[in-house]
């Protein structure tokens, strides 16, 4: 039997400035190694690679951050939805969106990497 204890966060109720810093952080750190993980990537290329390699990363910086915009903000509109459930205490349709939100996230997944792998040269 496991000693795990569940641990919900109602940010409905307490203080509205430590439930905002709970809620910031994990996401300040996720775009901070996101950063991280660029300054690394055009680090390495920059000096173990070749020049052409290490172009070919600034080129398509753009097109990444597109991506990641676009799974940031459907990750906020389910967000919304789900947050909304939550509020109300209908764990079935929080239930309901996560599933939803998730087989989205996979589906979209998919056809982007076979678009991707598609459209290599």
């Amino acid at each position: 039997m496991s000693n795990y204890k569940k641990r919900e966060t109602d940010f409905t109720q307490g203080n509205i400035s430590k439930l905002l810093i709970m809620f910031f952080l994990p996401l300040l750190f996720g775009n901070l190694f996101q950063q991280l993980y660029n300054t690394v990537d055009t680090w390495v290329l920059g000096n173990y690679v070749s020049n052409e390699a290490f172009s070919a990363v600034g080129a398509v910086a753009p097109i990444l951050n597109i991506f990641i915009g676009i799974f940031t903000g459907l990750s906020g509109g389910a967000t919304v939805t789900i947050a909304n459930y939550y509020g109300q205490h209908n764990n079935l349709m929080v239930r309901k969106s996560v599933k939803t939100s998730f087989t989205l996230t996979l589906i979209l997944a998919v056809i982007f990497t076979a678009l991707g792998l598609f459209l290599i040269p």
